[in-house]
């Protein structure tokens, strides 16, 4: 399933968003009703961002002095695990972040309150990705951020090893041995491991769409398609080319990243964004970005988060409340500004002086026509059952030398078995 956006035609444009109008959302909440709301996302963890995502929150309340809101601060590889817990006993945060992989789920089991009269009063403003959100005509999140994924490089490591930015996968693994050769720096980086899983796939799904690959046909799984195990195979070249990040999850290649000690990797927009802005050695004038290096072609995947209500919520009224707020104009405004160059949740156009301030970006966001959902078409709710089987399986090839067909044809086979 393709995403289709229309942000790409507005990379040197300078937009504006009209006000979103009449956003009723049940009872008023008065101004001393004294009601907290929690909000969870993991952005609250991020340098840079959580600041000025705490700012806006600041002015809601401001505007409604009835209402605080309270951080719910979980780690990325904790998310899903935690609040599935948290849902299960009927508690969770008011308002949280909804990755599009963890959506299906949600949406099965209740847990996520219909926002129709929002979504009602956005109608023409909100992207094509908000019909994800969308089951039996009922919309249950709304579209938060859209992050597409490039290749990106440090231009000066890669200047020193005497490499050109790679724009094939023997390209990519002659220059990462390169860099560890002459420069002594690792060469590659992504996530690779388990204890990462809901995001890894993420990650790890860049692969087989780089090389034309997918998990499904929209009808029956294609996990052991030849172009995957063709991706999975350069995958393993890369893990044992010995200028591969092994071992380093996310949170310590983004900062050994930005202290100039990894060369290369591929990784979301919004990702690289806060990377550049932590304060390392390296700032994004010194990053270079293009699509993946692989086949001429493929695709690569897009992060879809969306923003849900809580059903369970003892203060409904406030959260949706809330979550008509984040989506008017001054409050979309300021979060294309914290997000850029991933998307807010409503299709703004970026100024031109957005975009020149991060240049890597305009590669990807030129090519989002070929931007893929990680939730497998046909096959949505068992997503993260066949997660699961699918990188058990790459793990095993990654550090038991398992043969990459022979993986992917029994992931193939244990998948199919779920019915």
């Amino acid at each position: 399933m393709r995403i289709k956006m229309r942000m790409a035609a507005a990379l040197l444009a300078v937009g504006s968003l009209v006000a979103a109008t009449g956003c009723s959302t049940g009872a008023a909440t008065s101004a001393d009703s004294n009601v907290t709301i929690s909000f969870a996302t993991w952005h609250w963890l991020e340098k840079g961002r959580s600041d000025r995502l705490w700012a806006l929150m600041e002015k809601f309340m401001a505007e409604n002095p009835g209402i605080t809101v309270e951080k719910r601060e979980i780690a990325r590889k904790d998310y899903e695990s935690t609040l599935s817990t948290e849902f299960g006993a009927g508690g969770g945060p008011d308002v949280f972040v909804v990755p599009d992989t963890y959506y299906p789920e949600l949406s099965d089991s209740g847990v996520l309150a219909p926002l129709d009269d929002i979504a009602t009063s956005l109608s023409g403003k909100l992207p094509a990705a908000a019909e994800q959100f969308v089951k039996d005509g009922s919309t249950l999140a709304l579209p938060y951020e859209l992050s597409p994924y490039g290749f990106f490089w440090n231009k000066a490591l890669l200047k020193e090893a005497g490499v050109e930015p790679p724009t094939t996968p023997a390209e990519l693994l002659a220059a990462a041995k390169a860099v560890k050769a002459k420069t002594g720096k690792t060469g590659f980086a992504v996530r690779h491991q388990m204890n990462e899983e809901a995001v890894w796939w993420l990650d790890f799904s860049n692969w087989p769409f780089g090389f034309g690959g997918a998990w499904s046909n929209g009808t029956a799984l294609t996990i052991n398609d030849a172009k995957n195990v063709e991706a999975l195979s350069w995958f393993k070249k890369m893990y044992d080319s010995g200028s591969f990040a092994v071992g380093d999850d996310a949170s310590t290649f983004r900062s050994k990243f930005a202290q100039g000690q990894i060369a290369m990797t591929i990784d979301c927009l919004t990702c690289m964004r806060t990377v550049t802005g932590s304060g390392g050695t390296v700032e994004s004038t010194d990053v270079g970005g293009s699509l993946l290096p692989f086949a001429q072609g493929g695709g690569f995947t897009v992060v879809t988060l969306g923003l849900g209500a809580n059903a369970n919520s003892k203060n409904l009224d406030a959260t949706k409340k809330f979550v008509a707020w984040m989506y008017g104009e001054e409050a979309q405004n300021e979060m294309l500004d914290i997000n850029y160059p991933s998307t807010a949740g409503l299709s703004i156009d970026p100024p031109a002086s957005m975009v020149e301030k991060y240049p890597w970006s305009v590669d990807p966001l030129k090519n989002l026509d070929k931007g893929e959902s990680a939730v497998i078409p046909g096959f949505e709710a068992k997503t993260s059952q066949i997660r699961t089987i699918v990188l058990t399986q790459v793990t095993k090839v990654l550090t038991q030398n398992a043969d990459p067909a022979a993986a992917l044809a029994e992931a193939q086979k244990q998948a199919e078995a779920l019915g």
